[in-house]
């Protein structure tokens, strides 16, 4: 399990010692319409449709096609631009 300072959206190098609202540089060149958390990942929608990822993925729940943690926003391929108009909260209470 990664520690939650290195699941911020920020490189290795700039994750440390961050207990409030950072920045997420990878996604300053887009507006963010929306956003989702679960325990250990974050989902951010743009307004370009774009689906970005990033967390633990233990699960592959970042839709990624993989399992590996991922500690900066990765863009989700396989989605329509344009299709998604919001990333869900999670239902489950996890």
């Amino acid at each position: 399990m990664l520690c939650i300072d290195r699941l911020i959206g920020h490189s290795e190098s700039r994750s440390r010692g961050h207990n409030r609202p950072q920045q997420v540089l990878a996604l300053s060149g887009y507006y963010v319409e929306d956003i989702a958390v679960g325990s250990e990942h974050t989902l951010a929608l743009t307004s370009e449709g774009e689906v970005w990822a990033w967390g633990s993925n233990g699960d592959g729940q970042l839709g990624l096609g993989h399992t590996g943690p991922v500690r900066e926003p990765q863009l989700v391929n396989g989605i329509a631009r344009n299709s998604v108009k919001q990333v869900p909260e999670r239902s489950d209470g996890a």
